[in-house]
């Protein structure tokens, strides 16, 4: 199985439904690929999903 690290702006942009980078958050769904993050990255996913949603989504 393929490894790979998603840059945030790269995971936020493919999370949209009508998204043309969708393909990208698909095939992380449908597990055709591992994500690799670190604790850092994890933290930046969360802080930027917070800061463009809310804190109930970004901890979930």
């Amino acid at each position: 199985m393929m490894r790979i690290i998603l840059d945030t702006n790269v995971l936020l942009v493919s999370i949209g439904k009508k998204s043309q980078y969708r393909p990208i958050f698909d095939a992380f769904l449908q597990q055709k690929y591992t994500l690799i993050i670190s604790n850092d990255v994890l933290l930046e996913y969360a802080e930027i999903i917070e800061f463009k949603t809310n804190a109930l989504v970004a901890n979930r």
